[in-house]
């Protein structure tokens, strides 16, 4: 799939400056991996069979999906299936409790 920011911000996790996102260095770390893992995926059905990414559909949206960084940190994300290859908005990496 092909992943997209919503702004130009959360783009950092993929830079050298992706300290100015206020994360933990190995949040940093793990977040990339995830976000790799978001990448190889072909479809919705491969992120559901990863147990490890903790895919969840987000409560109270019905178009937010969440993986676990983390047990504290989160990334939120949508996916738009109608597009060819499909894409995830990254809306947000961090602590959403």
């Amino acid at each position: 799939m092909k992943i997209v920011f919503a702004s130009e911000r959360l783009a950092l996790i993929h830079t050298d400056q992706a300290h100015k996102l206020g994360l933990p260095f190995a949040v940093i770390k793990s977040a990339r991996e995830k976000l790799n893992f978001l990448a190889e995926a072909p479809d919705e059905r491969t992120l559901r069979g990863w147990k490890s990414l903790n895919y969840k559909i987000r409560e109270g949206t019905d178009d937010q999906r969440q993986i676990r960084i983390n047990d504290q940190f989160r990334i939120i994300f949508q996916i738009n299936m109608e597009c060819t290859p499909p894409v995830i908005t990254i809306l947000e990496i961090g602590d959403p409790h």
